[in-house]
């Protein structure tokens, strides 16, 4: 407790710590009145206070006597007022069983602010001995949920944004950022992770593919045998690759990356049969052994441009079966959302050397996917995948040749953000709903601006965007006799907009997937091939023929 109080009343790990004082108390804490500046001598009274109980019952306690959490808004919110903090403080107290209120003796607790943290969230912390004045414990047991039941029904009471609960992902230590930050990275390694898992998912049709691309990512695999076995895998874990020789690999399973990155999860989506489990099992052992992979896939073929138009249209016809789709129907939104991430992983991964937009955007994505409870499967009629879309865009060639198609493509994945961002709109999930609106009108705007913009205008080649050139009117001839009337003016050529670039680039590679070659006018009649022309002696006796008269 004196350790804590201490460190509240401190300057913080980076002088964060501005103002401290306490804003509310138990009324059994009279060492230090509520507004006033607090020491960290005066921190240290307190907390030798706040463990009379604890002292003078004995009491021991193994994982520790001490609770603490933070209750914090975020920087939209605004910057509270000391009055609000304590009735916040105090209505958080009533709800987790600290006062008199839950029919058992009081614990004693105090509320700390010392405000804004580093992000700009104004917040308080909440420091309580579980040891209740009669002596007795204060149960623990399901702290977590009954600490984020308690901040949701504040929320309501006190007209906050309420953050919902379907949704959430796993946390990190404070001491993963602390590395991270000290190694200078551009993000914390489970995001590096996370990210590559759900890219090689997101483009696997079954689990020996996706073992295989998750290993052509780069990072380190392995598998998790069932006990006294050596060929059923239930599990696994990755961890990035170490630079230094000397450095020991950090190890996450799929589980701790994401709620939905669990192998029994995963495969949902693949098939389930011998055949398969036989592939994967050998990829797996390979893995385990460092050794190459079994037997190389589709992973290694690189797509053709005409399939740019076929995957393209896949996601439209996703797009169409979300807007029939009912919002009440949570686990097909949660595939779609996965799947959708997994796709914009997979693009970040081949494109970004360092996290960017489309990282930012997947990352935006992948909450709506990760289930916090469970929920019923709808009979409804099966949703199309994206699946096709991650493959494209893990192993397409990517440049300015394949522009136009990522610009198709992007366009229709907006679309799919913008529709469970409103599917969240609608469920009242309106912290998501916003941050993926800003994710389609941000980060997923300027990934398609620049696309449009490298992406050719003039024809050249299988991408040349339809309506791109503008013809040029013929020349004028010199006239020798005089003039006739002047010809009517021609109507001006109205540019194409960008939608309507667009669809005429799409219904080019939708031809083209259907087999007809892109940038292949049918309407133009087909030129006959010239005979080819002799050379060398055959060439020479055809000449003497012409002399001949032959």
């Amino acid at each position: 407790m004196a350790g804590l109080m201490n460190y509240l009343a401190g300057p913080g790990k980076k002088n964060e710590h501005e103002d401290i004082h306490i804003v509310a108390s138990s009324p059994l804490v009279f060492a230090h009145p509520a507004g006033v500046a607090l020491s960290q001598e005066d921190a240290v009274r307190v907390a030798r206070e706040m463990d009379v109980p604890h002292d003078v019952f004995n009491v021991t306690v193994p994982k520790g006597h001490v609770f603490h959490c933070s209750l914090s808004l975020s920087a939209e919110e605004g910057i509270q007022t000391d009055e609000r903090w304590a009735e916040i403080a105090a209505e958080f107290a009533d709800k987790m069983g600290f006062t008199e209120t839950s029919g058992k003796a009081p614990l004693r607790w105090v509320a700390v602010r010392h405000g804004l943290s580093s992000a700009g969230n104004d917040h308080v912390h909440i420091v309580a001995s579980i040891v209740r004045e009669d002596g007795t414990k204060w149960s623990d047991y399901n702290d977590r949920p009954r600490v984020q039941k308690a901040a949701r029904e504040i929320e309501e009471k006190f007209g906050y944004r309420q953050l919902g609960t379907l949704n959430a992902e796993r946390g990190y230590h404070q001491a993963e950022k602390q590395i991270a930050d000290k190694r200078g990275l551009a993000e914390l390694p489970r995001e590096t992770l996370q990210r590559r898992v759900r890219a090689a998912a997101s483009a696997s049709v079954d689990e020996a593919e996706f073992v295989r691309r998750l290993r052509g990512t780069g990072v380190l695999v392995r598998p998790r045998f069932a006990a006294g076995t050596t060929d059923v895998i239930e599990g696994f874990s990755v961890a990035v690759r170490p630079t230094n020789r000397g450095e020991r690999p950090v190890w996450f399973g799929g589980g701790r990356l994401a709620r939905d990155l669990t192998l029994p999860k995963l495969r949902a989506d693949w098939p389930d049969n011998a055949e398969s489990a036989l592939a994967a099992s050998a990829e797996w052992s390979a893995a385990a052994k460092n050794k190459r992979i079994s037997a190389p896939g589709r992973e290694t073929v690189t797509p053709g441009i005409d399939q740019w138009a076929a995957v393209t249209a896949d996601v439209v016809s996703i797009n169409e079966r979300l807007r029939t789709l009912p919002i009440t129907d949570k686990a097909a939104w949660a595939q779609v959302a996965r799947e959708t991430s997994g796709a914009l992983s997979a693009w970040s991964i081949r494109t970004e050397a360092i996290p960017g937009p489309l990282a930012d955007a997947a990352r935006a994505l992948r909450r709506s996917a990760q289930v916090s409870e469970h929920i019923p499967v709808g009979k409804y009629a099966p949703m199309p995948s994206p699946k096709g879309a991650g493959m494209l865009l893990m192993q397409a060639a990517v440049g300015p040749s394949t522009a136009a198609g990522q610009a198709l493509l992007l366009r229709q994945m907006m679309n799919t953000v913008s529709a469970v961002s409103g599917m969240q709109q609608e469920s009242g999930l309106l912290h998501q709903a916003e941050r993926l609106r800003r994710t389609h009108e941000g980060a997923l705007q300027s990934v398609h601006a620049h696309l449009a913009a490298v992406a050719p205008t003039a024809p050249a080649g299988r991408w040349a965007q339809a309506g791109g050139a503008v013809a040029t009117a013929p020349a004028t001839k010199i006239a020798t006799t005089p003039a006739p009337a002047p010809p009517s003016t021609p109507a001006p050529v109205v540019p194409l907009t960008a939608e309507q670039l667009e669809l005429r680039e799409l219904q080019r590679l939708r031809a083209a997937a259907n087999g007809a070659a892109a940038g292949v006018n049918k309407n133009k009649p087909v030129r006959t091939p010239k005979p080819p022309v002799a050379t060398g002696a055959k060439a020479r006796e055809e000449k003497k023929d012409r002399r001949r008269g032959l």
